[in-house]
């Protein structure tokens, strides 16, 4: 799990300086990427000399959002370490997935001697408005702890079946050492992919910290041997989205049970000292445990896939679905934080009550640039009630600013819930038509 990111190069709570350049315990079983990077943030020319002298290639090396060392020197205005880079053949025209170049951060940050430096070795201004990060430091790497490793050996896969097919490979129902589990295999071509290993490895080391009811728990992973697979909790009654298409519109009671689920999960992962950014949080991405209660998964993973601009994300994968959930700001391409996951939130709340997707009569695509524009569903759903339609617009106001946080959300929610309860509200049929679109927030 930019922006405020899950797990960028950036944290949000470190001071500029505070932080020794000196390398962190068990330096020898981080990823040699994050230590570059951090290397890189603290000015430590000798360390950062050191790991490129082991490894030339790490020069080069970018995060999933696809910065180099060289973006993160030039952000935080780390002169000496930009030159160290540059003579050791840094490519200074390098992008990130948002398009732009050390370079245009650095102008858009006012070093102005890192760009004349930058400029000296051919830099371009790449972008439009320089890095999306916000000036947060970064981040300690995680040493890659080994509790976690499952023998693969142990999981049965004679009577394994396949459940979905996730961005990065497939998803299967098996048992390992007795209980029914989730496996996602990674790609093989991901699995070969040294730099997607460690950020999955680290991805790993966020993920086995998360303990929460609502939550999907995780349980495992293999990652010294190939296929890469992640294993968690099994839960029989599918997803979110598949359990809507079966019933239909939701009574406002269920609804809101489920969206306090999502919410305290979000809650959660939006709080601590590792914040995860969902960024696809949709229907197919929330599990039913049982008739009332839900656990979100499937976040951070799309983080795994290196590619330049978070639209090739979904083309690539097939994961059109997740724009009629997408902020407009992601579409975009402007800087988001934990908000894009309350807009998120705001759809699949409309969707449960109104039983159909945001957007229903036009393509995944073109739902998101309607968003960008400012366009809404028509809420028409008669068990909708004022309170609950005000919280759906709070969510998916076009200023990411105005909208609530999951933990403000429960706060709404849960006296709508006692007012319903005392209502005995019963659930009226809907009469759907073809879905039409507001102009407002």
């Amino acid at each position: 799990m930019a922006e405020a990111s899950p797990r960028s190069p950036v944290s949000p709570s470190a001071s500029d300086s505070s932080k020794s350049a000196s390398a962190p315990p068990d330096s020898h079983r981080i990823s040699q990427t994050s230590l570059l990077f951090w290397h890189t943030r603290n000015n430590d020319v000798k360390n950062v000399e050191r790991l490129l002298q082991d490894n030339l290639s790490l020069v080069s090396a970018h995060d999933y959002d696809n910065r180099t060392a060289l973006h993160v020197a030039a952000f935080f205005n780390r002169i000496e370490v930009a030159e160290l880079l540059l003579r050791y053949k840094a490519p200074v025209n390098a992008t990130d997935r948002w398009g732009n170049s050390p370079l245009a951060d650095a102008e858009s940050e006012g070093h102005g001697e890192m760009a004349d430096l930058l400029k000296k070795y051919g830099g371009r201004v790449m972008g439009s408005h320089g890095s999306r990060l916000e000036p947060k430091d970064v981040a300690p790497p995680v040493p890659q702890r080994c509790d976690w490793e499952i023998d693969p050996n142990e999981i049965d896969f004679q009577k394994s079946t396949i459940i979905g097919k996730g961005s990065f490979g497939e998803i299967r129902k098996t048992v390992w050492r007795g209980t029914s589990v989730a496996v996602k295999t990674i790609l093989p071509s991901l699995s070969d992919d040294k730099l997607i290993v460690e950020d999955f490895k680290h991805e790993v080391e966020l993920l086995v910290k998360l303990r929460h009811p609502n939550i999907v728990q995780f349980l495992g992973a293999v990652t010294i041997r190939k296929p890469l697979m992640l294993v968690t909790e099994y839960l029989k009654m599918g997803d979110l989205h598949q359990y809507m298409k079966n019933k239909g519109p939701l009574p406002a009671i269920k609804a809101v049970d489920f969206a306090l689920d999502i919410a305290r999960g979000m809650t959660f992962l939006h709080t601590g000292p590792n914040v995860i950014i969902h960024r696809d949080l949709k229907p197919r991405n929330v599990l039913l445990v049982d008739e009332r209660h839900l656990k979100v998964g499937d976040f951070g993973l799309s983080k795994l896939i290196t590619v330049k601009n978070l639209h090739e994300v979904y083309k690539l994968t097939g994961e059109t679905g997740s724009y009629r959930y997408m902020a407009p700001e992601v579409f975009r391409h402007r800087a988001y934080d934990t908000k894009v996951d309350v807009f998120s939130f705001g759809m699949i709340l409309y969707e449960m009550l109104e039983g159909i997707p945001p957007f229903q009569g036009i393509e995944p695509y073109e739902a998101a640039r309607a968003v960008s524009t400012g366009e809404r569903p028509e809420i028409t759903a008669r068990t909708c009630t004022p309170a609950l339609k005000h919280i759906i617009k709070l969510c998916w106001h076009k200023d990411k600013d105005q909208r609530p946080t999951f933990a403000k959300i429960l706060e709404i929610l849960e006296p709508i819930r006692n007012e319903l309860d005392s209502q005995h509200e019963p659930h009226f049929p809907f009469f759907h038509h073809s879905p039409k679109s507001v102009h407002g927030l």
